[in-house]
């Protein structure tokens, strides 16, 4: 018996059961339920499974990462057995308080007693502890990036988040210089500081962005209803990760659903650099290169900011991450089948994308020694066959219909590569801007040709027949160039999950191809250089290099340098720009909409007040956005009677933000908020709701 884990798992369920009962006998314990409600479901699942499979972790890292993913595995799967087959038994409402805790409890229950069987002992090779200076300077980054972001958010004062910035960009300099740190803690702690100062800095105390707006009107639906409905025809009603996991830990920890997005899921994120941090380790047997590889894959902005509004694709990315771990160190099959389900059920995208990549493995099976092969077969079906299934059924098909149709549209468009009318990735590429924003597009373009190199290298070594460790990983990794080609040069093929998106998902297997293709280039040239062969650098002086080119490349793009400049297009993490944030009075007005709308009555709106109103009633936003044709006028007034809902940037300036599209890139562009219909309309018409930054008119007539 391992009276250890006994005592931890009985003692967790315990506490959270007992703050459970105290909250509803009206006996109010603050932010006990939370912590044990978030302890019991990111870690305890994980931590028996562990335990169970006598899974051996050479680090504390290591072990966090694997409990956090299986647990969050084990409470998705758990939520979708509870939603499909309890109604079967008569509960009507599976996803509710007492069904989701008794199943939890019965879970860890029964995870422990298979424990206590077992009872086999871990032996991890870990080592001790030791807390130097650095590590206290890293420690004090989330501090100081939690501060930063509160005086961005309140008082618009941006001058803590441009210095954190400026310092953060300093870090690769320390890996060069100082080996006395623990280089795992100093990743997770830029990566959580990034990540918080967009999180809480852009709004403190609400959501921001697009696509995190559905997810949270169909999370919430969930807890309204008490049970996830697979037949509404929309996109963020298809994924467990949205649907299921937000629920849960709502359920579970008594946490709104905003805080569980801004806080948690973030958390759950930040642990993505941290495997990524092991896979590369194995893969490439350099301390520096593999530090500078993790650096460079947190430095792209994507991954501090358009990600954090995207909360399922961040549940996604953890268990593609594993991926990569998984094929660069044996994983028990059982638990690569279990991650490989959960990427499934969290992000359409980015498991199709995984599915057609690991068809490639296939081709390797011949020519790949027994000892390499870590992802058989028999798990690459499984993950097709669950994947296909999954999204032929759940929301109506809405995914499997658009994979489709997307395929279908690209065949047709063949004749037009590279055309940017239809590539979203040519068109960032040829794009015409400002000054910083040249600078800050070639630099990514140089880190792409050095990565493109490093690709190139590794095919020429597998083809010819060069002895190469991690075949797997290497063969995905083409596979996932081959998408980053295909998303400047295939019509269609980056506009539906974005360029930024995309070339953020390939970089799991890409980012440590910019040393290797740094590495290579400098071999190249010391065998032309003659002479010069002296001066060049040497493998370790030109990861070196590479570690100051990633402190220019943060600088410009984090947006560093755009803000200093003061560029006209400042990025809205560190300058108070218009955006997809909201003010407090801007919120209680659409919730206003979304308690006494009329007989649901049509609204209107601009684009970013739409984004704020899908979060509330669930309308997709573009069918609330104002739209203009090719003659300047709007023409998508409803002749029945409608909302308009106008924002303190359309009352203040009196301009309206709409959507506009050039070479396949969507922008925002602003109309005056003159133009009749919309004039006349706020003019003539009632006024229902009024605050100093928000206007909701009732047209009650055709204002065309």
């Amino acid at each position: 018996m391992d009276r250890k884990s006994l005592i931890i798992t009985i003692s967790i369920l315990l506490g959270l059961n007992s703050a459970i009962l105290a909250d509803y006998l009206g006996v109010h314990m603050p932010l006990v339920r939370q912590i044990f409600g978030f302890i019991a479901l990111t870690f305890l699942p994980g931590y028996l499974l562990l335990r169970i499979f006598s899974t051996k972790t050479e680090s504390i890292s290591e072990e966090i990462f694997l409990e956090v993913a299986l647990s969050i595995s084990v409470v998705m799967i758990m939520g979708i057995f509870a939603n499909f087959v309890y109604p079967l038994l008569g509960v009507e409402k599976p996803i509710t308080l007492l069904p989701i805790l008794v199943t939890f409890n019965l879970v860890t229950l029964g995870l422990l007693a298979v424990e206590q069987v077992r009872s086999v002992s871990m032996l991890n090779t870990r080592k001790r502890i030791r807390i130097a200076k650095w590590d206290l300077f890293f420690a004090l980054l989330p501090l100081w990036s939690l501060l930063g972001a509160y005086l961005f958010s309140h008082y618009g004062d941006n001058r803590g988040l441009l210095l954190l910035y400026f310092v953060i960009a300093l870090t690769p300099l320390v890996f060069i210089k100082s080996k006395n740190f623990n280089r795992a803690f100093a990743i997770w702690s830029i990566a959580i500081s990034l990540m918080w100062s967009t999180v809480f800095g852009i709004s403190w105390n609400y959501i921001w962005g697009y696509d995190i707006n559905g997810e949270y009107y169909y999370a919430h639906l969930v807890l309204s209803r008490g049970i996830w409905d697979i037949s509404t025809y929309y996109q963020y009603n298809t994924v467990a990760s949205i649907n299921l996991l937000a629920p849960i830990y709502s359920l579970i920890s008594n946490i709104w659903i905003v805080p569980i997005f801004k806080i948690i899921y973030p958390l759950v994120f930040s642990l993505v650099p941290i495997i990524l941090l092991k896979a590369y380790e194995k893969l490439l047997g350099r301390r520096l290169w593999t530090e500078i590889s993790v650096l460079f894959f947190v430095f792209l902005f994507t991954f501090f900011t358009e990600m954090m509004a995207l909360a399922r694709q961040m549940i996604a990315e953890v268990y593609l991450a594993l991926l990569v771990y998984a094929t660069v160190k044996r994983v028990n099959p059982l638990f690569l089948i279990l991650f490989l389900v959960s990427l499934t059920v969290s992000h359409y995208g980015t498991a199709y994308l995984t599915m057609f990549a690991l068809l490639a493995l296939l081709f390797i099976r011949p020519l790949e020694k027994e000892a390499d092969n870590r992802i058989s077969i028999g798990i690459i079906a499984v993950f097709w066959i669950v994947t296909l299934l999954w999204y032929a059924y759940v929301g109506g098909g809405f995914q499997f219909n658009k994979l489709v149709t997307i395929g279908y549209q690209t065949l047709l468009m063949l004749n037009d590569l590279f055309n940017p009318q239809y590539s979203q990735g040519a068109a960032l590429i040829l794009s015409k801007t400002t000054l910083i924003g040249e600078i800050t597009k070639w630099i990514n373009i140089i880190a792409q040709g050095l990565i493109s190199i490093g690709v190139l290298a590794a095919i020429y070594r597998l083809v010819t027949g060069s002895e190469i460790k991690h075949p797997e990983f290497h063969v995905l990794s083409f596979v996932f160039f081959a998408y980053d080609v295909a998303g400047v040069v295939v019509p269609y093929f980056s506009n539906r999950l974005n360029a930024t998106r995309l070339y953020q998902i390939t970089l799991f297997f890409l980012s440590p191809y910019l040393v290797i293709g740094s590495s290579t280039l400098v071999d190249a040239l010391k065998k032309i250089a003659g002479r010069l062969k002296e001066i060049l650098p040497s493998k370790s002086n030109t990861a070196r290099l590479v570690a100051v080119f990633l402190v220019l490349y943060f600088l410009f793009s984090s947006g560093f340098m755009v803000a200093i400049a003061n560029d006209p297009k400042p990025p809205m993490w560190l300058e108070k720009v218009d955006g997809p944030y909201w003010s407090s009075s801007e919120i209680y007005g659409g919730k206003f909409i979304s308690q006494y709308r009329y007989d649901n009555l049509r609204v209107n709106s601009d684009v970013y007040g739409a984004l704020l109103l899908l979060g509330l009633l669930g309308t997709p936003a573009s069918e609330m956005t104002f739209k203009m044709n090719s003659n300047g006028k709007i023409y998508n007034f409803s002749n029945k009677p409608l909302y308009i809902y106008l924002r303190h940037e359309n009352i203040l300036n009196k301009k309206i933000a709409i959507w506009t599209i050039g070479n396949s890139v969507s922008q925002v562009e602003y109309i005056s908020l003159f133009i009749p219909p919309i004039f006349n309309s706020v003019q003539n018409s009632e006024r229902v709701y009024s605050s100093k930054d928000t206007w909701i008119v009732l047209a009650d007539f055709n204002p065309l």
